[in-house]
């Protein structure tokens, strides 16, 4: 090797040039992952979206009435009014996939039932006359069946749901 190919790298001059990153390469990062940050909480505060509570119902056919009972866990039950969408779904018993009933909650119910593992409130729902899934086919209960439910409540932004503990928490101290 020749003397001209063997250059110094090592000298001060070179060292601070290479060991520092420019300052306003950083202040232009962190503006950016500011305002990345800033828009996504912006944007928990102001999209929302449908919160469902999920959960169990049977339903029984008792002459022409079918009796649906919802178990709605007991920490849910502030999320619940009456009008509220129901889906039943039968996606639990063979030959029915993708088949679903709507109605809606008829009454909030007061009392809360305890079982040595849950807590619940127990919604009755009646609906008279046949019933007909959302795809027509008529239905004709001949025994007590349980199926998964799902109660569609009001339209909540991730921003309340996130805080909303905090809420209760201090509510609870006031």
């Amino acid at each position: 090797m020749s003397e001209l190919d063997n250059i110094e790298l090592r000298s001060e001059k070179v060292r601070n040039i290479i060991g520092q990153i420019p300052p306003k390469i950083i202040r232009i990062g962190i503006t950016i992952i500011f305002f990345i940050i800033v828009g996504i909480l912006t944007g928990t505060y102001f999209f929302k979206y449908e919160y469902t509570i999920k959960t169990i119902a049977t339903i029984e056919q008792q002459a022409n009435t079918v009796i649906i009972k919802i178990r709605i866990p007991a920490n849910e039950i502030g999320k619940v009014k009456q009008g509220q969408k129901v889906i039943l779904n039968f996606n639990n018993i063979p030959n029915l996939y993708n088949e679903q009933i709507e109605t809606e909650i008829q009454t909030i119910p007061k009392k809360i039932e305890i079982s040595q593992i849950k807590a619940y409130y127990l919604a009755v729902i009646k609906l008279s006359g046949k019933v007909k899934t959302e795809r027509g086919k008529a239905l004709d209960i001949l025994e007590r069946i349980t199926i998964n439910a799902e109660i569609i409540t009001d339209k909540i932004s991730f921003f309340n749901r996130m805080i909303a503990p905090f809420k209760t928490l201090i509510s609870r101290k006031g």
